[in-house]
């Protein structure tokens, strides 16, 4: 059986360091969707820097998933 990948897009992913209410350091993730699958890693990278800009939150990671669909042909 023959299995093709086809990629759809591409996630961005940030995580970021806040506070509860006891002071305490949580993490928290941010899924940002539906780049292109020909989006360059600096280009998301860019973009994530200007998100974690805009937040009020330490951004501690960036990173990159790739969407893809997977159908037996």
């Amino acid at each position: 059986m023959a299995v093709t990948v086809t990629n759809l897009s591409k996630d961005l992913i940030l995580t970021f360091e806040r506070f509860n209410d006891q002071g305490e350091p949580v993490g928290e993730t941010r899924r940002v969707r539906n780049f292109k699958t020909t989006a360059l890693p600096e280009d998301l990278h860019e973009v994530a820097l200007m998100i974690a800009a805009l937040s009020e939150q330490n951004c501690e990671g960036i990173s990159m998933q790739d969407v893809s669909e997977i159908t037996a042909a």
